[in-house]
């Protein structure tokens, strides 16, 4: 049995491909009228959106239909070595039905979960997601600020008193500072309070605009010297910015929910030497 995180590993891996898959389908579909026939065998537009979606990424910026010719040529001749490989008995090699019973699992469980996917993540579903994401949205402000890191106090409070003299704090932040934000005049851009360490946080939200601490703050990166350049109210994302992650949510769930209830009811058992007992 596998740990329960490398369970989740694979589970999100399958959903990625279930996701990409999903509009593949709905092409394929849609694109199912014959273009050719091969000793009686249908080739249709279908297979030529399937071999263009599985052509390397480069030759995917390339309109289809200027490779038209040469995937029909392409899907003619894999159709006649196919045609060759039955007639000359290959479908009783037992590795070659092994690997066909594993490809046809495989896009058999793409299909069924691409079912399952559009069936639960509908528009009404997203929509009613992201209504309860905005109804719990956080309308606390956000703070920008810049600090200067030193490794002890009496180097902090050493550069307060430059400060309070009149030097420039972004300016001192790149001779001074210790930490990665020091190139950058010490700038972190804007945070919420979930994004810094208590004592940080606690104050930098406590200054004003244009406002310097008066006293380093200790965390456990050391000592800081905070400025707050702007404060601003935060507002949720649109809909349009949430509804690929909400609907990859809404996916997961149902992956998760379906496939506990398959392993409920199947009868499994392990074989090799290292199944748990």
């Amino acid at each position: 049995r596998l740990p329960h995180g490398r369970q989740a590993t694979i589970a999100a891996v399958l959903l990625t491909l279930i996701l990409g898959f999903s509009a593949v389908a709905r092409t394929q579909s849609a694109d199912d009228d014959v273009i050719a026939v091969v000793n009686g065998e249908a080739i249709t537009k279908a297979h030529v959106m399937m071999f263009y979606q599985s052509l390397p990424q480069q030759y995917q910026q390339v309109p289809v239909e200027t490779l038209r010719d040469q995937i029909f040529e392409s899907l003619i001749e894999r159709k006649l070595l196919a045609q060759a490989a039955r007639q000359a008995g290959m479908l009783e090699n037992e590795e070659l039905k092994q690997r066909i019973d594993y490809i046809t699992d495989d896009v058999l469980q793409q299909a069924y979960l691409n079912q399952l996917i559009e069936t639960r993540a509908t528009g009404e579903v997203l929509q009613a997601a992201y209504a309860e994401m905005v109804a719990g949205y956080d309308n606390s402000d956000e703070v920008w600020a810049r600090h200067i890191l030193l490794e002890n106090e009496a180097d902090a409070r050493a550069v307060i008193a430059e400060l309070e003299a009149g030097a420039d704090f972004a300016e001192l932040a790149k001779v001074r500072s210790n930490g990665p934000s020091g190139a950058s005049g010490g700038d972190l851009g804007y945070f919420v309070r979930e994004q810094m360490v208590a004592p940080f946080i606690t104050a930098a939200f406590e200054l004003d605009v244009g406002a310097i601490t008066s006293d380093p703050v200790q965390t456990e990166f050391g000592w800081h010297v905070i400025k707050v350049e702007g404060r601003r109210p935060t507002t949720p994302p649109s809909y349009e910015e949430v509804k690929d992650s909400l609907r990859t949510q809404e996916a997961q769930a149902a992956l998760t929910e379906r496939l506990a209830e398959l392993r409920a009811t199947a009868e499994i058992q392990r074989t090799d030497e290292g199944a748990a007992q």
